[in-house]
């Protein structure tokens, strides 16, 4: 069985596993003894053992991710989501531990922090690598520093990493608490974490570091403990985060960006294969941070974008340097260094700009049928748009046409080629990227139309130029890209502009070789010279 289907079904037995088990483990410290009982050689509850020899068959790391898995299946849904409970696999953390390795974190002497430690997934892999190195276990144990906010699975945490040691701990390595509210004395040589991600209330923040890194508007707990991180980190020591893509790119994480290369020298940003399954139940875009604490980034100095974790390359890793604004977007090189486009929309001849009307705002504009005296253009509602098919405004009930009306001449109305997007998808959507080319009719019977505040309009002289970008934007390629440097299920107008793109002429050119777009996305991406460094 391949990689694929031996995770499969060992998710689907921890699942049943979970089942079973739920309605008895009810708190952190039931939950915390169902699985150190399946931790255990010879358990108490004989209904286990079948997973328990599937689990002891397995490697110590491939095992220990399965029971802090278990763990977390056990938790109730709201909790599980609030506390952002999903583990970093073993290839992964793995792989992450190499490259703080490689960045000059030292086995031999340096301290560790993780301050969300959640199933040490990075604590137990160090902790297995400091053994091999020959190091006591209890100079590891002393060495090794943790915090999770489960008491439960922080028990249970500090006995994989027990097992790990072969011998129990001297000391309590893991402390039960929320790191963004404990006090932490220390720094350390590597900080390193997988932290939890999310949008939290201002009011739910203490003290003012969140502005150091984001907006009053936007601030997102993987950001805070990145500040967090960096705060812990010793001068010359090295920082190391899994960490949501969208802080890469992102127009509201130019603050956080700007603050980490305040702090430190950015040396690698690691690109994670992949966004479905590197976390259980979750579909998440993922990047991996390195950084040596200490000095302010150097902007002639290149930096690495490895791609790490599940399948090991032989390609040359792609460097880069980044941009001389601290808050600009960082490069994106793509997965595959060859796919880099080199274009953008403005090559295309189009411009976007957000929707126009926000309907519950102005209800009394909103109106189904325009009078004798009434001035007024139909409106398109995101629900409008459907890939594939011209736009047209349907009312807001489905039927008839609504109209928005005006007093005079205004910007916001339409009048040339046009296309519309969904500025805003849900998860059911298999696409961010969503948008149709307005009928020309539209004009002809209305001679303009306005779009509502959930859209973006995408606009441009040349109708032929226009259409080739819409039929581009809606292959699976470019939407794949845009989920790379976008975490939120709102389109960013600012991410739409600067997305990279094949040249229209590439593009056209590989449509009269396959009218099918998404090989042509792929062919014309593949066509570019390539504007990144492979050394």
């Amino acid at each position: 069985m391949d990689h694929k289907g031996t995770k499969a079904a060992l998710l689907a037995r921890a699942r049943s596993t979970a089942r079973m088990l739920v309605e008895h483990a009810a708190t952190p410290q039931a939950r915390a003894d169902v699985c150190l009982d399946l931790l255990a050689d010879i358990g108490n509850d004989p209904r286990h053992d079948a997973f328990r020899r599937i689990l002891h068959a397995l490697p110590p790391d491939e095992r220990h991710y399965w029971i802090g898995t278990l763990y977390t299946l056990m938790l109730p849904t709201k909790v599980r989501r609030s506390q952002a409970t999903y583990f970093t696999p073993p290839t992964v953390a793995d792989a992450v531990v190499d490259l703080a390795i490689e960045a000059g974190f030292d086995l031999a002497t340096d301290d560790v922090l993780d301050p969300a430690a959640g199933g040490a997934a990075f604590l137990s892999t160090l902790a297995g690598r400091m053994a091999t190195a020959g190091l006591k276990a209890k100079e590891v144990a002393y060495r090794l520093n943790g915090i999770e906010i489960d008491k439960g699975l922080a028990m249970l945490s500090s006995r994989l990493i027990a097992e790990r040691l072969g011998s129990p701990l001297p000391r309590e390595v893991i402390l039960t608490g929320d790191a963004l509210r404990v006090t932490i004395p220390a720094s350390y040589g590597l900080v390193i974490a997988n932290p939890p991600y999310g949008r939290i209330a201002i009011d739910d923040v203490r003290g003012r570091a969140w502005r150091k890194v984001a907006h009053s508007g936007h601030i997102n707990k993987y950001a805070l403990f990145a500040e967090l991180c960096f705060r812990h980190a010793k001068p010359g020591g090295i920082v190391a985060l899994v960490i949501p893509s969208s802080f890469r790119a992102g127009p509201l994480y130019d603050r956080m960006r700007a603050f980490i290369r305040s702090q430190a020298n950015v040396l690698a940003v690691g690109s994670i294969a992949g966004r479905d399954g590197v976390f259980i139940d979750v579909a998440q875009d993922i990047s991996v941070l390195i950084a040596r604490k200490g000095e302010v980034h150097d902007v002639l100095a290149p930096v690495r974008f490895p791609v790490v974790g599940l399948m090991p390359s032989c390609d040359p890793v792609v460097e880069q340097r980044l941009p001389a604004n601290f808050g600009d977007a960082w490069p994106l090189p793509a997965i595959d260094p060859k796919l880099v486009g080199g274009a953008t929309l403005a090559d295309y001849g189009v411009t976007a700009r957000a929707g126009y009307f926000v309907w519950n705002r102005e209800k009394d504009r909103l109106v189904q049928k325009l009078g004798q005296r009434q001035r007024g253009f139909p409106l398109v509602w995101a629900k409008n748009v459907r890939p594939g098919e011209p736009c047209w405004p349907a009312g807001k009930k489905g039927a008839g046409t609504d109209f928005v009306t005006f007093t005079g001449d205004s910007a916001a109305i339409v009048t040339g080629p046009a296309a519309v997007m969904q500025r805003t998808t849900n998860d059911k959507q298999p696409r961010r990227l969503v948008v149709a080319m307005v009928d020309p009719s539209v004009q002809a019977k209305w001679h303009g139309f306005v779009s509502e505040n959930h859209t973006i309009v995408l606009t441009a002289d040349d109708a032929d130029k226009l259409e080739l970008a819409v039929r581009l934007l809606n292959t699976a390629g470019v939407d794949q890209r845009y989920r790379r440097v976008s975490g939120s299920a709102a389109v960013s107008v600012t991410l739409l502009r600067q997305l990279d793109l094949p040249a229209p002429a590439a593009f056209a050119s590989a449509l009269v070789d396959t009218d099918d777009a998404e090989a042509a996305a792929i062919q014309a991406y593949r066509a570019q010279p390539e504007t990144v460094d492979a050394r």
